[in-house]
Parts: structure tokens; sequence; C-alpha cells
């Protein structure tokens, strides 16, 4: 009488497993066939995509995929390389998605014309996390790297970070209008080394530069200066949520709008409460940047908006930072010229 549950209760288990090795088996085939089908559909749109083999693993407790020194160029100029590439989910949660980047990896906007390229290297790779939605499109990533240059490629003019973390989620449906977020964006840079060429009167090192940012309208399809364009003629702009400094004597927290004027340069304004306004001034005036009438016409003036202090009877400013006609003005002050962005 006891064999017979024993036997019933072996065969369910064995049906369950074997269910179970059906649909690991399936969803393997279904990760090959997705990033066949996307890289077909990229290659269809002049990308140049080269990689060492797929291969997909983990049976029975988890779905990876691996692949090796691949390279991606889209032709628009954007473009990643890697040593290495792992996506890893659980068979139970197969849309929570863990990526490891081991060995180097390099990100790059291939200038078109006489703009140079510029490359971001992450020399240990990264890691990161991708949440999809059931139809497959992602809702939200995150990405974390280490000790990265960024700058002409070959390390040439490079500016240094020791840490990145970037976020980006997404709307479950794209904007109808340019009043609709397509993404919102937050990044946290540390320590960020400035290249060996530039000098700076506020310091070497930005010790924290964070923002939180969401992109208005619909997004550019392709990295071109006419999908660029379009965006912003049809309204889209750069809302910020959030942002915050630490430069040398420096300390800003601020939320504003960022837009493309009909040239395609950066204006907009920030509103800003700023920290260690004189020092500041000094330090510009001091390299030159500022003429010294300039720097003590602007602590005065922006002297006389400050309403509060620091513990340490720091005046703190509030003004607003705008960048308009390729110049850069902080209230009333125009500070110093933009450097002109290059789309040719």
């Amino acid at each position: 009488m006891r064999a017979r549950p024993t036997l019933l209760s072996l065969l369910l288990l064995a049906v369950v497993g074997a269910g179970y090795t059906a649909w690991w088996f399936y969803a393997a085939g279904v990760i090959r066939d997705s990033v066949a089908g996307w890289i077909a559909a990229e290659r269809a749109q002049a990308s140049f995509i080269e990689y060492q083999g797929l291969e997909v693993s983990g049976y029975p407790l988890s779905l990876t995929a691996r692949t090796s020194d691949f390279s991606i160029r889209r032709a628009d100029g954007l473009s990643w390389r890697g040593r290495e590439l792992t996506a890893h989910a659980r068979p139970w949660n197969p849309l929570e998605i863990t990526v490891d980047l081991p060995g180097e990896q390099e990100a790059a906007i291939v200038g078109q014309g006489s703009a140079p390229p510029l490359s971001i290297v992450a020399k240990d790779g990264g890691t990161g996390l991708v949440n999809l939605n059931l139809g497959g499109a992602v809702t939200d990533a995150t990405l974390h790297l280490t000790h990265v240059t960024a700058g002409l490629p070959g390390g040439l003019n490079a500016a240094t970070v020791d840490s990145i973390d970037l976020s980006a989620a997404f709307p479950e449906s794209p904007p109808a209008d340019h009043t609709g977020t397509a993404v919102t964006v937050q990044a946290n840079l540390r320590d960020l080394g400035l290249p060996p060429d530039q000098k700076s009167p506020l310091g070497r090192t930005i010790d924290t530069a964070a923002f939180t940012v969401r992109a208005k309208g619909r997004l550019p399809v392709r990295f071109t200066e006419p999908e660029i364009a379009a965006w912003s003629r049809n309204g889209g702009t750069i809302d910020i949520d959030q942002l915050n400094l630490a430069w040398g004597p420096l300390r800003m927290m601020g939320k504003g709008t960022l837009a493309l004027d009909s040239a395609l340069q950066p204006m907009g304004a920030v509103s800003a409460e700023v920290v260690g306004i004189n020092p500041t001034m000094d330090s510009l005036a001091g390299a030159g940047i500022v003429r010294p009438g300039d720097a003590a016409m602007a602590k005065v003036a922006l002297g006389l908006l400050s309403r509060r202090s620091t513990p340490d009877k720091q005046p703190i400013v509030e003004a607003s930072v705008t960048a308009q006609d390729g110049w850069l003005y902080f209230g009333p002050v125009r500070l110093m010229r933009m450097p002109r962005l290059n789309w040719d």
C-alpha cells in the first residue's frame, strides 16, 4: 500500500522536472532569438556589431547569457566595446536581470566631420541591474562604474572619476507630446579629476557632482543633428529636479530647466543656493577668468541676494545660474563664455 503513493510522488516529480527542464530550454532559446533579432535590426540600420559567440547556461537555477570581445558601433556614432558581458536572471523571476561587465569597457561618441570623438572608459568594468515589463521593455536600469576616464580616446585630455552611479527610469508608455517625461536619469559622480592640461582656480578635483534630470518630449532614436534639432523644435527640454555640486570652496544646490537654442547650443536657468561665493570669486579673479573689478562687484551684488547663512557664518546666496547666448551668468553677473557644442 505504501509503494503506490511513493511511486505517484516520483512520477509527479518526474513530470514537474521534465516540464521545468523544457521551460528552461525554451527560455534559453528565447534569449538567443531575442539577441539575434536585435542584432539583425541594428545591422539593418547600418550598425556594426562583432562578438565572440553567445553562450546561454546556468541550468537549473539560473539563466545566464555571456558574450566576450564585443564591439557595437551605430551609424550615428554611438559605440560600445568590452571584454565581456554576462547577464543573469533567475528562472522564477526572468524580468530582473543582473549585469556583470568584467574587464575594460568603453562607450564613445564618434564625432561627425571635424568633431573629435569622446570616450568613457571603465578600466575595471562595472555592474548593473535591468528590470523589464511583461512586454520586454525596460522599466528601469542602474549602472555602477569605478576608476573611469572620460575624454579623447587613448586617455588624451582625459578627466578621471573615482566612481559613477547611474540610474534611468522609463514611463509605461512614451510621452504623447513635449510635456511628457521620456526618461528620468539620476547620476552621482565622486572625486572627479580634471584633465591634466586644464587648470582650475577651484581645485583639480570636484568632490561631488550629482543630479536628477527628466528628459521631456519624444527622444531622438538616433544621436544625429537632424533628430536632436527636431526634438528641440518640438519643445523637448531637460528638467533638472535636483543638482548638487561640491567643488573646492563652492557648494551649490539647485533645480531648473535646460533646452537648446536655434543653433543647438545649451540655454536655460537653474535656481540655485550657493555657499562660498566670496572665495570662489576671489579664485576666479586670481586665475584671470574674471577681472578683479568684476569679481568685487559680483561679491557686492550677490551679497545683497543673501538672506541666510551657514552655521559657520558663510552667506547663502540665492540666485539664478543662466546659460544664454554662449555666456554663463550668476544672477546679474556675467561669469564666463561657455564652450560651444560642435555638431558638425
